[in-house]
Order: C-alpha cells, then structure tokens, then sequence
C-alpha cells in the first residue's frame, strides 16, 4: 500500500530522472489539467437549501450521459419515445467514451477501443449495425463489418530488455517454465470457453448478467490465489495477467476477483460475432460510438447540470438539480427516472437509499501528448496502435492516428498515455486532486523518455485529465454478491443503468443496464417494443 508522502517522494525520483536525460521544461511546450467533474460533483457535500423556484417537465428523466445513459436515451428514440432529458454534470456528455479535439487529430480521454462483440452482446450488435458498421450478414447470421474500423496491424507491442516485440506477453528471457506454465494457464481459459450448462450458457459471458453460475465460487477468490492454487508462479505470467486487470479493471492480482480475472480472458472468444480477436478503434475512441447517438439526442441534452436529489412524489420523480451555468436550482418533474450514475452517488442522492459500501470505483489518470510527428520506433517491432512498457507503473499509450497509414511515421499525431491505480482509491484519490500539472508532466515524461529519447522535442502540447471514480474494481465478491443485484432493482419508479451494476466497467456492460433500464420504462408505460437484449 502506497500512502501520500512515498506517493509524492516517487515523483522525485521521476524529476531527476528528467533531469538526467535533459529534457526541456514546461516553457517548451504547452499543456493544463482538463476536467472538473471531481470538484463539480463534491458540491453534492453542499446542495442548495431552499427549494428551485423554476419547474420543468418531462416523461423521462435520465441522469448521466455516460454509455448507459446514452443507451437509455438510445434505446426510448428508438421506440418512438421522444420526451426525453438527459442532464449531465460534464461540459461535454460521453462520460468516459469523452475525447478531445485538438487540430492534429481526435483522442480519447479513456475508452478507446471496443472488441468485436460476442454474440450474447445483441445491444451492441444492434448499435453497431445502426450506425453503419456492418456492411452484411454471413449465412450463419454473422455480421460483416467495415473493415476500416477495425484495427490495422501492427496492434500491440511490448518494451523490455531495450528493444520492443510482438503482443504483450515478455517473451524475451522467457524460461522453458515460463512458457509452460503459460500454456497451462491458456489451455485453462480454453477450457472455460468450450464449456456450457445445460442451458448452454458460458461461464464468462458479456454481458455478465448472461453467465452461468457454474463458475461464481472463483469470485470468492483473488486472481493472485487462484493462479497460486493452480501452481502459476511465472513472474512473466503474472505480469502478463495483471496488466489485463489493471487495463480493464484497475486492480492488481490482489484485488482483482478470480472470476473477474478469468473473465477478461475467457469471455471474448471463441463467441465472437466476427473475425477473432478483432478490435474497433477511432482517432477519438469510443466517442465515435457515442457522436451519432449525442447529435440525434443534442436537443434534450442539459450539460452542467449537478443532480443532488431524487425523490418519488406520488406519481411521479421530482429530480432537483444545480444549473451551473445560471447559478440555479431546477427541479424537474418526471414520470419516471433512469439513474445512469455510479453507484456510490445514491446515498447523496436518493432518499432511503443504501450505501453499497461493496462498490468501489479505481482512479485514473490519462494524458494526451500532442507532436509534430511520431516518435522513433526504435530498436524490434514497429509503431503499433497500443505500446506498452513491461514493468512501468503506466498502462502505456495509444496512437490516435493509426488507422491513418500516411501518419504512421511522419505529420503530427496525438498519444493518449494510461495510468490506473491500484492501491486502496480512498488514499490516492485525494493526492491526485492534489497534484499539479507539472508533475504530471514529469511522472509521465519519466516513464517515456528512456524508451523514446526523441520525445520532449517532438512535443506541442501535453494535457492530463485525473478520473478519481473512473471504474468500478471487481473485487472479490462483487460480481457474484447480492448487493450487485440489488442495486439493479428498481426503486418504484426509479431505474438504474451503469456498468458498475455488472461489477466490470465494459462498453457493452453499461449499453446492456441502459437498454435493460430503458426497456422497463417502456414496459412500466405500455409501449410495445422490441427487446434489445
């Protein structure tokens, strides 16, 4: 466990390591901490006392404009269902599928890629088909995707020993044992593939809520338990499964579930809905997703809006929110009610709401590193579209502009570098609220220097956004225990909508929960509809 003062000594460390390699300081390039939906949403400590004199009203109010909500809002166009609102804390609605825009390129603020879906995922692949990424259907039933949205080769490469190679498993010094033991624990996730219950259901499905139970003992376990139980020792193999963990779920071996854990491996394949281990990715992320589906709702979209209460009130939802723009209270009145926020906001916000102490949310930080041109790709495996470095603290970076193959190695390009935390979140939350961008731009310039000595002088800009509540972390226990479910339930005439009601932070988990909630709005009105699910 890290507390705040080794926290901030690591930052030392990381100033003299820039030091060393004389890398130029802040006059030479640009950059701000972007993002202020952390310190907007502590006015949740401090609401407004009197009561909004201004009134509005609308059939259905949804609260958040993350994956979830924007499925809700999604899902009730769809069905004809127009009286909609979608308030949104944020300047700019997406929630982590948020991108900036720079004049070089597009990049993703988080989300950056979707996997092609498996086929449990129907809300997905019905989405995907809307938008116009499926050009046809196999006589199997198969989509047809457009290929110039999947991700190009080279995809994934991995930095050690000074040199990069293929994929994200080290294999340069890899021992005989090593290897074997990762076989072993391949062969294992194979074995979970092929597997179905009686009512041939898989173990690790997405969405979640679609897996068998045959299974839900290992979310009693750690990752880290598990693999030792097994006799997978490997540091290399470690390494390899952890960094899946802290890359989808913020959390080490330690305290990722063992279900969770094998989930990651397990779920994509063999089911996909398309060409195996095919990826989609976009100069802005996921945002590309979310772009068509905010320009058609862009009328009954509210941003700066800070919701502190939800009550049921006789036959309807009275829903009090913060204008941050005017300085006033609103409330709204609504028929029904789809909360599409994290679940550790309902205590605040929800009369007679429980705390789901069980849910805890990961931090992030994320950086966007604009330059004139790409960096060397130096010494092995060239530029792909994710790097990442064996051992760092980082996640590594994307390329914004890899699907462009005229930007791979000249003109300006945009990396998007990652950093989750897995250390108690209650600790390192507040020490990332605290911190400047300076030292910001010294940890991240620290972790990527020695790979790229090229970089300070190829940057024009640099800006980071910190996430405190990026993610739910799938601890054990979560994902298999009532308080999950629970919190799904609605309460009267209030839904709930979020990926951490899955207890793992997909795309496919959060559109799942807001076309489920959606749909009960729909049922809960007598509106005849199609089921996504």
């Amino acid at each position: 466990m890290i507390g705040r003062r080794e926290f901030l000594a690591g930052l030392g460390a990381g100033g003299a390591l820039l030091a060393a390699a004389g890398c130029r300081r802040r006059s030479d390039f640009p950059g701000r901490l972007v993002g202020t939906a952390e310190r907007r949403g502590h006015g949740l400590f401090a609401p407004p006392r009197k009561p909004p004199a201004r009134r509005e009203r609308v059939a259905v109010a949804i609260l958040g404009s993350g994956v979830a909500g924007l499925s809700a809002a999604w899902k009730l166009g769809r069905e004809g269902l127009e009286d909609f609102r979608v308030l949104e804390l944020e300047d700019q609605a997406g929630g982590n599928c948020r991108f900036a825009e720079y004049p070089e390129s597009r990049a993703p603020w988080a989300a950056h890629y979707l996997p092609v879906p498996t086929r449990e995922a129907r809300a997905t692949l019905e989405l995907l088909d809307d938008l116009g990424l499926v050009r046809g259907w196999t006589p199997s039933g198969d989509p047809i995707y457009d290929e110039r949205h999947l991700c190009h080769a080279p995809d994934e490469r991995l930095y050690q020993f000074g040199r990069w190679e293929e994929g994200l498993y080290p294999h340069l010094g890899a021992t005989p044992d090593d290897l074997r033991q990762t076989r072993a624990f391949y062969a294992e996730v194979e074995r979970w593939q092929a597997r179905r219950d009686k009512s041939g259901r898989r173990a690790f499905a997405i969405p979640v809520d679609l897996s068998s139970p045959e299974a839900r003992e290992l979310d009693m376990i750690s990752m880290s338990q598990y693999l030792t139980s097994q006799g997978w020792t490997s540091e290399r193999l470690r390494w390899h499964i952890e960094y899946g963990c802290r890359d989808d779920y913020g959390t080490s071996l330690e305290s990722t579930s063992a279900w969770a854990g094998l989930h990651y491996f397990a779920s994509r394949s063999p089911d996909r809905a398309g060409p195996p281990g095919a990826l989609f990715t976009w100069p802005e992320g996921n945002g590309w997703l979310l772009r068509t589906v905010m320009e058609r709702i862009a009328p009954r979209l509210t941003t700066g809006a800070l919701v502190y209460r939800i009550a049921e009130v006789g036959r309807g939802v009275e829903v009090d929110y913060l204008d941050l723009g005017r300085g006033e209270p609103v409330r709204l009145a609504a028929d029904r009610v789809v909360c599409a926020l994290p679940a550790f906001q309902r205590a605040r916000l929800l009369e007679g709401s429980p705390g789901f102490r069980e849910f805890t949310c990961c931090p992030w930080v994320v950086a966007n590193l604009v330059l004139d041109r790409p960096p060397e790709p130096g010494h092995g495996f060239p530029l792909s579209w994710d790097n990442v470095i064996y051992d760092s603290r980082s996640l590594g970076y994307v390329v914004a502009t890899h699907q462009d193959l005229k930007a791979r190695t000249a003109g300006p390009t945009v990396l998007t570098w990652y950093r989750s935390f897995v250390e108690d979140p209650s600790q390192i939350r507040w020490g990332l609220l605290g911190r400047t961008w300076e030292s910001f731009r010294d940890e991240i310039l620290a972790d990527l220097v020695p790979v790229h000595p090229d970089l300070p002088e190829r940057i024009r800009r640099l800006d980071v956004m910190v996430l405190g509540h990026a993610m739910v972390r799938p601890v054990p226990g979560l994902v298999w225990g009532s308080e999950r479910r629970r919190a799904a339930l609605p309460q009267g005439r209030i839904h709930f909508a979020h990926s951490d009601l899955s207890g793992i932070s997909l795309f496919e988990e959060a559109q799942y929960h807001g076309v489920r909630a959606a749909q009960e709005v729909l049922e809960a009105g007598g509106v005849s509809f199609d089921s996504s699910l």
